[in-house]
Formats: structure tokens, C-alpha cells, sequence
């Protein structure tokens, strides 16, 4: 069955949700802006009403001083307004490349299926039609590049996207390009720079938004901080930290009742750093100076304690940082063009792609000569050329294509049928055959055919597997 329109609508869907996001936040960001200018023009001009014994030329001087900053505060609010158009103009570009799906349909004549649904379908022999399917493809691609690609210099997808849109501008609307740079960038200054500074400045920037959604994120960059001291030998300095910004963490009444994962994940890091702040104690010279933290993790004692200064306090940072974001603006942990591969890719796998488990005419007897080890992972058994090499045949499945091998091998198989026969029974192994080929076998297997039928059992005429009657299933064509 082709895609619908209402497929396209329901799939892009979450293309909305980002700039419907980031215009809630600008709308809250013009409102702090006003009142804080309104605070601060009151309190100006409440300086000159109080003090009328001021001299004309001090109050000319203020009153100067309060035009300045209230054309300071024209220009901040100005881009905002700005960045309202802008997410807004975002929106109509997705909602208009969405509506020209209306312009290539046709009259669907079976009415059959059609109860409260219009009688249009897309008309795919419509080379517009084509090209609209093309955009879609680049804008797939686009979005993963810049979203996977965390270089923050030199990005493909942004290169990409430049390229298209020195040809159709309208491609600039249709992907939140700004917003994934900037993750990018806080991304990359974690994992790679171990550098806390953007992260924290992005915290502080939705600290209200992210205490909505329970964000345990705040705490996440203490406790890096903290074990950041503790590896530069700062411990002073990281029990200082640990009492004003990590101790509170360890207060049950500090969490709300949404919270309660959170308190007790915490409570146990906790635990852990103050075991480590005890054996550093412990440690100290005589001369009372800090032990230092290279001596600590060669020390055989240390050894409960160092995958806490191990890089995996980062990482475990980076993916509550992801998390967040995600759901800050609504955005899928998945990338949509392996959402559409996904759907293309189990629609044609069989159970002849690639080497597994359960194509079952790669074993038995065939496993020895063909050299095929009994792991799905085999490095060796990804792509379309090993073993059908070895088997004389030729394939171009992209399913067995080693860039589709990971995405495809935990999809389910398709349900194909390629002709529809009288009696179908269905074999332990999922193939499925005649009755009358089952128990009237070629010549090739005619010798045993009584045997096996005296002691009701069956051959699969492909894989040569012996099955017993009772394990076979009829089945029925949908």
C-alpha cells in the first residue's frame, strides 16, 4: 500500500514541536526583558521625583542615562520580535510544504475502504509529486548530519544545508539547524573538552523549563565539579563545593514526590564521594599536605574508588544533558530518516538476508564447508558478498548491504506472499509450503519418503530439516 497524505502529516508532525518550543521560551524571554525594564525605569525616575533639590545638570545626566537604556532595551526587545517572526515564519514553511501534498492527488475510485476519509490519494506518477519526495529525502539526510555530526567546525549537514538552500531557501525553514549547532556545541565541550562552562550557562538559561520535567542535570555538573577538584588535588577546595552545592542533594525534603528516583541516584553517588573524601584522608602526608591524586589512584587501595575520576562521570553527564534536551523540545531520541528506513528495510527482509540465526540453510552440513561461525556479529558475515560468494549466487539487497546491516538485522521479517496455494502448512521454522509438497516430495528426496511418512515426519524441501506432523501448523492467507 502507498503512503497517504495523512501518513506524511502524522510523520512529520514532530517538525512542529521544536519551533513551537523555542516561541514559548522567546514569548518568556520578552516578558522577563519588559518587566525588568519597567523595574528599572520606576526606580530611575523615582530617584529624580525623591531628590528635587538634585542640580538641573545631574538630572539632565539621568535622565540621559534612563533614554540609553531604554534604547538598549528597544534593541534586546526588537530581536526578540525578531526571533518570533522568525520561528513563526518557520512554522508556516513547514505547514505550506505540508499542504502541497494536496495538490498532487486524484480521485480514488475504490470507495470501499473509505468511511470518514477524503476520496483523494497522492498521485505518484507526478513528477512534482517526485520532486516534493526528493526535498523530503534531503531534508532527512540534513537533519541526521547535523544532528549526528558533532564537529562544531566544519559540518557536513550545515554544508549540505547551504548548498540546497543557495538553490531553495526554503530548505533554512524546515530544519532547526540553529538549535542542534548550539547542542552540538555543548555536547562536544562535555564528552571532548570536559569543560562544564556551556552546560552550566545552558541550565541557567532554562532552570525553570527543566525543574518542570524533574531534570536531575544540576546535580549531574556538581558532581563532575566536585571530582574535578578532587583530580586536580584541590580537596579543600571540592569539600568546600560538596558542602554548599552537592550536600543538599542528600535531604529527602528537597525533592518533590516526582523526584524520588532522583534522590535515591543521588544519594548513593554521594555515598560514594564520601568514601573517597574519607580515603584521601586518610592519606595525607605527614606534613599535612594534600595527597596528591596521582599517587591516590596508583595506590592498590584506590582501586574501588578511581572509576569515579574515570571519563565515564562525562559520559553519564552527556546523556542526562541528551535526555533533557530532547524532551525540553519535544524532539524523538530517533532519527527520522532511520524511522523511514526502518519501515522500508522490514518490508523487505526475508529470511534469506544475511547470515543468522534462524536462516537455517546456512547450517547443518553447509556450516562446515562454508566457513560460517555461529554469531550473528561476525564481522566478516556483514554485507552482501561473503557467503553468497561462496554459495555461487549474487545479491544487491540493501537489508545484507553492510550500511543498512546494523539498522536491519533487529527488524522484524516481512510478511510477503508472492502466490497463494491450496492447504498451506507451516514448518517450525517459519516456512511455510503445500501439503502436497510436503508429503509428495521431489525425486530427489523420493528414497526416504515412506520412511519419514510412516513415522509422521516431514522434510523441509529447502533447508532439509525433519520435522515432526504434530509441529506443523495449518495457516491461513489474510
Amino acid at each position: 500500500m502507498e503512503p497517504s497524505v495523512n501518513f506524511y502529516i502524522q510523520s512529520n508532525s514532530t517538525q512542529f514541536k521544536v519551533p513551537t518550543e523555542l516561541i514559548k521560551k522567546n514569548f518568556k524571554t520578552a516578558q522577563k526583558l519588559i518587566e525588568k525594564q519597567k523595574k528599572q525605569l520606576a526606580s530611575d525616575v523615582s530617584k529624580i521625583q525623591k531628590n528635587p533639590s538634585l542640580p538641573n545638570s545631574m538630572k539632565l545626566e539621568m535622565i540621559r542615562k534612563l533614554i540609553k537604556s531604554f534604547e538598549t532595551f528597544q534593541k534586546k526587545l526588537q530581536q526578540v520580535v525578531d526571533k518570533d517572526k522568525e520561528y513563526r515564519d518557520r512554522l508556516t514553511a513547514r505547514f505550506d510544504n505540508l499542504n502541497q501534498l494536496s495538490q498532487f492527488t486524484i480521485e480514488n475510485d475504490d470507495h470501499s475502504h473509505d468511511t470518514d476519509h477524503d476520496d483523494k490519494i497522492l498521485d505518484h506518477h507526478n513528477s512534482n509529486l517526485i520532486n516534493w519526495y526528493r526535498d523530503q529525502a534531503n531534508i532527512l539526510i540534513i537533519d541526521y548530519l547535523i544532528k549526528s555530526n558533532v564537529k562544531t567546525e566544519q559540518s557536513i549537514g550545515m554544508k549540505l544545508l547551504h548548498n540546497l538552500s543557495a538553490v531553495n531557501p526554503k530548505f533554512m525553514k524546515l530544519i532547526d539547524y540553529d538549535l542542534f549547532e548550539n547542542f552540538n556545541k555543548i555536547y562536544v565541550s562535555i564528552i571532548e573538552n570536559h569543560d562544564l562552562s556551556l552546560v552550566i550557562w545552558w541550565f541557567e538559561d532554562n532552570r525553570n523549563s527543566l525543574k518542570k520535567i524533574n531534570s536531575n542535570l544540576e546535580f549531574e555538573i556538581n558532581y563532575c565539579k566536585f571530582l574535578s577538584f578532587i583530580q586536580d588535588g584541590k580537596t579543600d577546595e571540592a569539600i568546600k563545593f560538596s558542602q554548599n552545592h552537592l550536600s543538599k542533594n542528600g535531604n529527602i525534603s528537597n525533592y518533590s514526590n516526582n523526584e524520588i528516583n532522583n534522590y535515591y541516584k543521588n544519594l548513593e553517588k554521594l555515598k560514594s564521594i564520601g568514601g573517597l573524601l574519607v580515603f584521601l584522608a586518610l592519606n595525607e602526608t605527614d606534613n599535612d599536605l594534600l595527597f596528591s591524586s596521582s599517587l591516590v589512584k596508583n595506590s592498590s587501595r584506590f582501586h574501588s574508588y578511581e572509576n569515579l575520576l574515570s571519563d565515564d562521570r562525562w559520559t553519564n553527564l552527556s546523556e542526562v544533558f541528551i535526555e533533557n534536551f530532547t524532551k525540553l523540545y519535544g524532539i524523538s531520541k530517533n532519527y527520522p530518516l532511520f524511522i523511514y528506513l526502518s519501515a522500508g528495510l522490514s518490508s523487505l527482509k526475508t529470511k534469506s538476508c544475511y547470515c543468522n540465526y534462524e536462516n537455517t540453510i546456512f547450517f547443518n552440513e553447509n556450516q562446515e564447508n562454508l566457513g560460517i561461525t555461529n554469531t550473528l556479529l561476525d564481522k566478516k558475515l556483514r554485507g552482501p558478498n561473503h557467503y553468497y560468494k561462496l554459495l555461487n549466487k549474487i545479491n544487491h539487497c540493501p537489508v545484507c548491504s553492510p550500511e543498512m546491516f546494523k539498522l536491519s538485522r533487529n527488524l522484524p521479517y516481512a510478511q510477503l506472499i508472492t502466490n497463494i496455494f491450496n492447504n498451506p502448512y507451516k514448518l517450525p521454522n517459519g516456512n511455510i509450503y503445500p501439503f502436497d509438497k510436503l508429503t509428495n516430495p521431489t525425486d530427489k528426496y523420493l528414497s526416504d519418503k515412506d520412511s519419514l511418512l510412516r513415522d509422521v515426519k516431514i522434510r523441509d524441501p529447502l533447508t532439509r530439516e525433519i520435522f515432526s506432523m504434530e509441529d506443523c501448523i495449518r495457516v491461513y492467507p489474510a
